[in-house]
């Protein structure tokens, strides 16, 4: 687009923005950048049309409302973005220059009320330019130091913010009188720690425990809501920010971390996650974590519908000859006689393959309670060699650390010609395998943990015994937990044979 012309009396439209970093040195208030935008906006003849406004927001980031600015320029409705300093604008070098393009290609510029320049000159351009790199510098700084920060917090066990946590109170901090949802020291109250709360610790449990068995977070949202209880920030339960609490591990005695061999550059909203070791009390056990842990898998890959059925099987049969999930129909007046090959039911794309559902769930409880009656004539396997403590998780951290900085000197000595290629290429080599290792041995640790078979067993026994008064959406669960798969063939209504796969790993073939 071509710049925009204006006569000398006509003022420039502009877009005034201004943005609030997370950091508390960076948190200048909104009306003083305001006030300072209106002024130089009255000095330079510009007007400003539309005000844009990020609070609380990282400008290491352009996941941000600046991103409507810039658009708003692309499409002529203003020819310029003032900010109250160009470290409002961005703090990441990529994302500076790439979006400082996009305005510039448009006909547009960027200013700054109090960083006066004329980017329109050489020199002007290399003074901005000097300016966005010390705005990087100082993001780089600051989030080096809170690296340090952290780490420091992790390493007694803490997570990396001393914010309050549902189930818990947080003794050695109180609320921040300047910053909501902030809390500063209290050297009074002794070391920053968390002890279960006697009232809300139980009510975190129970959560996990319901959601093991089979109730739904929505469901368990509105037991919350129904008793009473608010949230951390006195806010009334939604299903994700209850999915968010339990997942975090903090009532299982853990802290979920962001994964130090993850190399993105927003560690904030970064999904690649670990859990290590707390210095606080569990309310749950280990057994019970693990449990929630499945299950969360095991609900993700199931299909919305499948979730809350009146059927055992539903989401874990299929088909055995397209793979398509078998579904539930009505045959001859009977509501859910039997199941059919979903593929068939909504495109005719395979064949009209059904099996009566009573007929197939007993051989499913059959056969479950064969690997019972297996598992448990079986000898008791060989104990399993005790994995590392995890506490060994900083050892391998320091350890891969270590060898990080040996390869770069490694490479510093190859580049300065101070080894040759080939002992270069050969220790290169063995550093990298030692790395390997080390690192897999710490992903080890932060891996569930396996079951064996036996582990099964009672739940298996359970779920013969109580079957046919169990509710609905508790057999649904138990059977999830117990079956990986069902698979279904038929080649004709006189042969037809079913596979049925555990969730330990034994696959059993049945004709019917």
């Amino acid at each position: 687009m071509p710049p925009r012309t204006t006569t000398p009396a006509e003022p420039i439209p502009a877009i005034g923005y201004i943005r609030v970093s997370m950091l508390q040195e960076e948190q200048i208030s909104p009306d003083i950048q305001r006030n300072a935008i209106d002024d130089w906006a009255r000095r330079q003849n510009r007007k400003i049309v539309r005000w844009i406004e990020d609070l609380d927001a990282s400008g290491r980031t352009f996941h941000r409302k600046i991103m409507e600015g810039i658009e708003a320029i692309e499409a002529g409705a203003a020819v310029e973005i003032v900010v109250w300093k160009y470290s409002r604008y961005g703090r990441t070098r990529t994302g500076n220059a790439v979006n400082l393009g996009r305005i510039n290609r448009a006909g547009g510029e960027l200013q700054s009320a109090t960083e006066e320049v004329d980017a329109r000159t050489a020199v002007g351009k290399l003074t901005r330019g000097m300016l966005m790199e010390i705005a990087a510098f100082e993001s780089d700084r600051a989030g080096e130091q809170w690296a340090e920060a952290h780490e420091n917090r992790r390493a007694r066990g803490l997570p990396a913010n001393g914010r309050p946590r549902f189930g818990y109170v947080l003794r050695g901090r109180v609320p921040d009188p300047l910053q909501p949802n902030r809390t500063i020291r209290q050297p009074d109250d002794g070391d920053e720690r968390y002890e279960i709360n006697p009232t809300v610790g139980p009510i975190l449990a129970e959560a996990y425990r319901r959601y093991i068995s089979g109730a739904s977070s929505r469901a368990l949202a509105g037991w919350l809501n129904e008793l009473g209880i608010r949230g951390t920030r006195d806010q009334q339960w939604s299903s994700g920010v209850l999915l968010r609490t339990l997942d975090s591990g903090f009532g299982a005695g853990l802290i979920q971390t962001h994964d130090p061999n993850c190399t993105c550059q927003t560690p904030s909203g970064c999904p690649t996650t670990i859990h290590i070791p707390g210095a606080h009390t569990a309310v749950i056990t280990e057994e019970e974590w693990q449990a929630y842990r499945r299950r969360r898998r095991r609900v993700k890959r199931t299909a919305p519908r499948a979730r809350v059925t009146l059927y055992p099987l539903s989401g874990l049969i299929r088909c055995g000859h397209c793979t398509a999930t078998m579904t539930i129909a009505t045959q001859r007046g009977v509501v859910g006689a039997r199941y059919f090959c979903g593929a068939y039911m909504r495109k005719k794309l395979c064949r009209s393959r059904s099996v009566l559902r009573l007929r197939v769930e007993a051989l499913v409880l059959t056969q479950l309670m064969t690997w019972a009656d297996d598992i448990e004539s079986r000898p008791e396997a060989a104990p399993v060699r005790p994995a590392e403590a995890p506490g060994d998780i900083q050892a391998f951290d320091a350890e891969i650390e270590r060898l990080d900085a040996a390869l770069d000197r490694l490479t510093r000595k190859l580049a300065m010609d101070l080894v040759p290629e080939d002992t270069y290429g050969r220790t290169r080599d063995e550093l990298l395998a030692e790395r390997a290792t080390a690192a897999a041995r710490r992903e080890r640790l932060t891996r569930p943990q396996a079951s064996t078979p036996r582990t099964f067993v009672p739940m298996l026994r359970a779920l013969g015994r109580e079957w046919p008064t169990l509710e609905a959406a508790l057999r649904r669960e138990m059977t999830a937990e117990l079956i990986a798969e069902v698979r279904i063939f038929r080649t004709d209504t006189k042969v037809a044979w079913v596979e049925i796969d555990s969730v330990w790993g034994e696959t059993s073939k049945i004709a019917f």
